[in-house]
């Protein structure tokens, strides 16, 4: 294989390694289906009883009346944000599965740029040789 065509090959490995991440951060809307939303939101908030557990996994009773909670303000017209602050000001930033970005939530935000990074130097630095 001809330098060119590794060179071209890395470059492809590394624009689909940035397609994924930045399709996987991109946040999707579910505005019109309230029942699509109320799932994406359960997922994303942790049960505060039960450990390791969205209230989208969870059977437990305390989890299910969240969900309900959840639906009516979603009812309501709260958004994202809005609930994401609700649970978080009852029960702490524990719930909230996606780190906000402040502090440590930076940090973890930021590490997948960084490899990202690192893992392109790292590439274009041997293809160049």
């Amino acid at each position: 294989m001809s330098d060119r065509m590794r060179q071209a090959a890395g470059w492809a490995v590394a624009l689909i390694a940035v397609s994924v991440i930045v399709a996987g951060l991109l946040p999707t809307t579910a505005e019109a289906d309230p029942d699509l939303r109320e799932h994406q939101l359960a997922q994303r908030i942790a049960c505060p009883w039960c450990h390791g557990q969205s209230l989208a996994e969870s059977d437990s009773v305390v989890a299910q009346d969240l969900v309900v909670i959840l639906r009516e303000k979603i009812d309501e017209g709260w958004t994202d944000d809005e609930i994401y602050d609700f649970f978080a000001s009852g029960y702490g930033d524990h719930v909230l599965l996606d780190p906000p970005l402040t502090g440590w939530g930076i940090a973890l935000w930021s590490l997948p740029a960084v490899a990202l990074a690192a893992g392109g130097w790292i590439i274009w630095k041997r293809v160049s040789i």
